[in-house]
């Protein structure tokens, strides 16, 4: 969890150490204090006294190999950054905990409410990740937080990019690293709705947004079930994209097939909707009616 209380107390130094160390995740998982000190152009005692404090705030970690930049220091760096750009002004309880990330309530400069997720990719195993999601990689991405970097520039991509097309997402605030700031959405996840006044409805529009996502934005969410679409009484948001494929990917119609059948077949066990998902699929692929 973010250690905010200790944010705006970051001094300069202890800042410029945090950007060296991140600068250099792809190539060194351990960073010895002479590198610092050549890329941060530092005195070697400011650096030592920077790395001590951040090391006493859990910032940055301390082994035999060297000093290792942890979540809770990349938060620090993010939200010390977001704020700077008077994006974000504070940071409230979580919205969400999940495998992959953390969803914390938050207000920018105007105490407009906005939604901050920070990608905690680690929290499952590597072989899960490697073989379940579709991230696509670097060889040089070597441990967690770039995962979770790469996760968030995918997701925030995304959603860019479904918002272009009407697709109901969140709107993109901004990125920076390993978090996403966005709209917040006063609705809640599909599975813990306990009543649908009509679910026929709110069934035909997760579906129509499928199938503007596929034929519009051309992305398959890749990864869509109850757990990831909220309902505000009105309209579905389908959340969660940062495994999502373009349709010309081999295996995207497996993924879309995937998607809907997960979808149908909760209306059906919860609300004895009976649909065909062959007839599902032909309609959410059929682009051109």
């Amino acid at each position: 969890m973010i250690y905010a209380k200790y944010v705006r107390s970051l001094t300069h130094e202890e800042v410029k150490v945090l950007k060296v160390m991140y600068s250099m995740l792809r190539e060194y998982n351990a960073m010895q204090v002479e590198q610092i000190v050549y890329r941060a152009r530092m005195h070697i005692d400011r650096v030592n006294f920077a790395l001590a404090k951040l090391n006493e705030k859990r910032f940055i970690v301390k082994d035999e190999n060297g000093y290792r930049l942890v979540y809770s220091g990349l938060d620090a760096l993010v939200l010390w950054e977001l704020a700077n750009k008077d994006i974000l002004s504070g940071v409230g309880k979580p919205i969400g905990i999940g495998k992959e990330a953390d969803v914390l309530e938050c207000i920018d400069s105007n105490a407009n409410r906005l939604a901050l997720k920070l990608f905690r990719i680690g929290r499952i195993s590597f072989r899960d990740v490697t073989r379940k999601r579709l991230y696509k990689l670097d060889e040089s991405i070597h441990n967690w937080l770039l995962l979770s970097i790469e996760a968030a520039r995918r997701e925030s991509n995304a959603l860019k990019r479904l918002k272009k097309f009407n697709v109901n997402v969140p709107r993109v605030v901004a990125y920076n690293k390993h978090a996403i700031v966005m709209e917040y959405i006063n609705g809640i996840r599909l599975v813990d709705c306990n009543i649908l006044h009509d679910p026929e409805e709110v069934l035909s529009n997760i579906l129509y947004n499928i199938k503007l996502a596929y034929c519009n934005a051309n992305l398959v969410s890749g990864d869509l079930s109850e757990y990831n679409v909220l309902y505000d009484g009105e309209n579905t948001w389908i959340i969660d994209w940062p495994q999502c494929v373009c349709k010309e990917r081999p295996n995207a119609d497996v993924l879309l097939e995937r998607d809907i059948s997960n979808i149908v077949n909760f209306f059906r066990k919860r609300y004895a909707l009976e649909y065909d998902i062959k007839k599902v699929l032909e309609y959410v692929k059929s682009c051109n009616k």
